[in-house]
């Protein structure tokens, strides 16, 4: 009985380590004057490309490449409410197809919520030789924008899923 009682507490705590190191590889950021959020466990932050204000991330197994799939983060300000999402909507629509046109990229575009609640605006942008995804969040007079840039369409699916993991943490700041 004593050892049964052993072998289950011995299994109890390697468990218990295992579930409690798997939550540490996720990382927690902080952009001051937005808000919080947490980058997948295969994500890590790269220094060389980053800036407090707008941290750059790349698959950890892409960590040296020299044309990296990548997300970078950043908040803006703009002149609507959050009430007014479709007048957002309608501004960052007309921006994007001024640079649609420009790299003579296909353009589409949806709007959804945030496992948080929060409207979001999803712009994908496609050329011949990447694709760009790009989220904003939208707040009250300013947003948060996700994008993800794929140069190896191989690795889309991991890319979109990392980039929307950051999407619906991001909770905004009080």
């Amino acid at each position: 009985m004593k050892k049964i009682l052993l072998l289950l507490g011995v299994l109890l705590l390697v468990t218990g380590c295992s579930l409690s190191s798997k939550k540490e590889e996720n990382k927690t950021f902080s952009i001051e004057g937005y808000g919080t959020f947490t980058i997948s466990e295969n994500y890590m932050i790269r220094e060389d490309h980053s800036t407090k204000e707008k941290p750059f991330f790349v698959d950890k197994k892409d960590e040296h490449a020299s044309r990296p799939n990548n997300i970078s983060t950043n908040g803006g300000k703009n002149y609507y409410a959050k009430g007014e999402v479709l007048r957002f909507k309608d501004a960052i629509t007309y921006q994007m197809t001024n640079q649609a046109k420009a790299y003579k990229a296909q353009l589409n575009g949806s709007g959804s919520k945030t496992d948080q609640g929060y409207d979001v605006l999803t712009f994908i942008m496609t050329t011949s030789t990447e694709k760009t995804v790009q989220y904003y969040i939208v707040g009250d007079y300013k947003y948060f924008l996700v994008h993800a840039t794929i140069f190896d369409s191989k690795e889309e699916d991991s890319v979109i899923e990392a980039a929307e993991y950051i999407v619906n943490s991001f909770t905004w700041e009080e």
